[in-house]
C-alpha cells in the first residue's frame, strides 16, 4: 500500500510517500503495525490502536467514520495519515 504522511509525521521518515507491502490483504490497524516505527508509535498506542488525533483515510474515505477503522486494505490501496493539529484561545 502506498501512506501518504502529513504534517509532522513527514518529517519521521523524509519523505511524504512510503510504501508498505502487504503481500495480501490486511486489517488496517495490522497495516499500520508495518509502517516505520517512527511514525508507527506516534499512531498507535501500545496496544495497537489508532491514537486519537489523526485522520487517517483508505482511497480517500475516513476510515474512523466510515468504516470505524475495521476495513481490509491491499497493497493496491492508498492510506494517508493527517496529524489533527487543536488549538485555540480561551
Amino acid at each position: 500500500m502506498i501512506v501518504q504522511l502529513y504534517g509532522h509525521l513527514r518529517t519521521e521518515v523524509k519523505d511524504r510517500l512510503i510504501e508498505v507491502r502487504l503481500g495480501e490483504r490486511k486489517p488496517l490497524k495490522a497495516a499500520l503495525k508495518l509502517l516505520p516505527e517512527t511514525v508507527r508509535r506516534q499512531v498507535l498506542d501500545e496496544g495497537g490502536e489508532i491514537r486519537p488525533g489523526f485522520l487517517i483515510l483508505v482511497n480517500d474515505v475516513d476510515a474512523r467514520s466510515v468504516y470505524r477503522y475495521e476495513v481490509e486494505v491491499s497493497d493496491d490501496d492508498r492510506v494517508t495519515i493527517v496529524p489533527m493539529i487543536h488549538g485555540g484561545c480561551n
